[in-house]
């Protein structure tokens, strides 16, 4: 059986290697504090895929974990929270958004901001009017394939 197809390899039927660059995962879902554990799996899923080895993934899950947990803290009851995985060769970058009344950002000076910092090559923060009434809030991270601890 020839696997020739474009996207594929020879070796088992798995994408090509330049297939996986700049592949995007995202996720819609309650933002409820609940829902943070989807999340966390859905991030060590996409950073062992890229294979990262194991502390790099436990850092991934952490800062998915953070900042889910500031972003729920600040979400509007009732919105959703979207979580965007994009795999790149060198870093797997992660945004995570909700829906909010207020333009207010999470706090650079609290303890889970400093986790982010710790965790993440870069780590920002914006808020943006939102369609219709509001803002979205965003957190963004990229991580690398090395703990940078």
């Amino acid at each position: 059986m020839d696997n020739d197809g474009a996207g594929s390899s020879p070796n088992h039927g798995m994408p090509a290697v330049d297939k996986l660059l700049d592949e995007v995962v995202e996720l819609r879902l309650p933002a409820e504090t609940g829902q943070i554990p989807l999340v966390r799996m859905l991030a060590q899923a996409v950073a062992a895929r890229a294979d990262y080895g194991l502390d790099s993934i436990a850092d991934a899950k952490m800062a998915v974990d953070e900042a889910c947990a500031q972003l729920v803290e600040l979400a509007d009851l009732g919105s959703t929270m979207t979580c965007r995985f994009r795999v790149a060769p060198d870093s797997i970058d992660i945004t995570v958004a909700t829906d909010v009344r207020h333009a207010r950002l999470p706090s650079e000076r609290s303890f889970g901001w400093h986790v982010l910092t710790t965790l993440a090559t870069a780590v920002s923060a914006t808020s943006s009017p939102a369609a219709g009434a509001g803002n979205t809030l965003a957190i963004r991270l990229s991580l690398g394939p090395e703990t940078i601890r």
